[in-house]
């Protein structure tokens, strides 16, 4: 093994250093020996000559490294220009298409978050490196993600870097889909093998990447779904009274969600298709490349108001809204009528905001946005637009104005 690769490192650059006498056999065999120590660093070195040369110079005027494995891990070559674009193209071409490329898979630990997104630290920095080295992507060159490794170097760099080892607790949109699993046989729910408790798992593991968050083999995985059913039973009182106790019961947003639908379970099993609808409808490789939507202030949020708000943000479709009202000379709030222009002479000419009418639980499964599926709002219109779970149609909103429309 070492013979072998002591040749595969004299094949690495015969053609650049071969012919300076100093480089002779001894050097090769007291480097081998250093990087014999460190598993299968030579491999990697190998790929880099112009660095190996760098060190057969070290060996021969004494003054070798310490820190080799810093420098052989090529965690220099790890930029910001290279991250970026990193995440450009893990952006352009979504997260599964971006893992098949390079061959990783979800985070289990450690996610990159920029702007409200999260990305899988590794895979980013691994693609960064090669991109800091001019060359593609090659498991020869594969980093580890450690906090050691590409977690500190992203930290250095100034990325946030999170450790997300712990899932999240369960919102509101997911107990409720909880809860209507549970409401299906409160007698005897389905257990942890069961089709039901695998397809809810999916569903949220979905809803989770819709959301633009990280998912693992433990994120609300079938043993997560049984347990958050169990919680909830500890909530109900016909199990209860019967003097059992079960697990213990949720926290108190499971508190919530029951008293919300304590004997309104037709509600319930309403909300919770409106829910599972929008995410099984929604595209996920189209959902990826629209910017993270946060719900604003006194929004109730959920699933379905994100959903709606990334594919308002959709930058050629609002361009063309925008431009097909210029052209029609009617860029004016349809719901109030205010007009920008009006109100702000030249600063407002051509600004409107532009809302998507269709709730995002009817729409089809990869079904294209159409301008006509667009309206033409102010911003304080759009606000109360999106102040319920389920965005107001304009109607709603026409009748809900208390002045009257000029």
């Amino acid at each position: 093994m070492v013979e072998c690769t002591a040749l595969e490192m004299r094949r690495a650059f015969t053609g650049t250093v071969g012919s300076n006498p100093t480089l002779s056999a001894n050097n090769f065999h007291n480097l081998l020996k250093k990087l014999g120590k460190m598993s299968d660093w030579a491999k990697r070195l190998t790929n880099r000559p112009t660095f190996l040369i760098g060190l057969l110079s070290a060996e021969i005027s004494g003054k070798f490294p310490p820190r080799l494995e810093d420098r052989t891990l090529g965690i220099s070559d790890i930029s910001e220009r290279g991250v970026l674009r990193a995440i450009a193209e893990y952006d352009r071409i979504g997260e599964r298409a971006f893992f098949e490329k390079y061959g990783f898979e979800a985070a289990s630990k450690y996610w990159l978050v920029k702007d409200g997104r999260a990305y899988a630290s590794k895979a980013i920095a691994n693609v960064a490196q090669a991109i800091g080295m001019k060359r593609p992507y090659g498991r020869d060159i594969r980093l580890a993600g450690g906090e050691a490794t590409v977690v500190g170097r992203l930290r250095a760099l100034g990325f946030a870097v999170e450790d997300r080892s712990r899932n999240p607790a369960w919102n509101r949109d997911e107990l409720v889909l909880a809860l209507d699993l549970y409401r299906t046989n409160p007698a005897s729910p389905p257990g942890k093998s069961s089709t039901a408790v695998a397809d809810l798992s999916d569903l949220l593991n979905k809803m989770r990447r819709l959301a633009g968050g990280s998912t693992s083999e433990t994120f609300r995985n079938v043993n997560g779904v049984y347990m958050k059913m169990m919680n909830l039973r500890a909530l109900d009182p016909a199990f209860t009274a019967q003097g059992k106790v079960g697990m213990k019961a949720g926290g108190t947003l499971e508190k919530v969600v029951w008293a919300e639908y304590v004997n309104r379970w037709d509600a319930l099993a309403e909300d919770a298709a409106t829910i599972r609808t929008a995410i099984e409808g929604a595209d996920e490789e189209t959902t990826a490349k629209l910017p993270v939507a946060e719900p604003y202030e006194g929004e109730e949020g959920g699933v379905i108001m994100r959903l709606h708000k990334r594919y308002e943000r959709d930058a050629t479709l609002i361009a063309e809204k925008r431009k097909a009202a210029a052209e029609a000379g009617i860029v004016a709030c349809e719901v109030c009528g205010f007009d920008f222009e009006e109100a702000y002479g030249d600063l407002g000419s051509g600004y409107i905001e532009v809302h998507h009418i269709k709730p995002v639980h009817t729409l089809v499964a990869k079904s294209k946005t159409k301008l006509t599926d667009l309206a033409l709002l102010c911003a304080n219109c759009h606000r109360m637009a999106h102040r319920k779970r389920v965005p107001s149609s304009l109607p709603q909103l026409r009748a809900a104005l208390c002045r009257p429309i000029p």
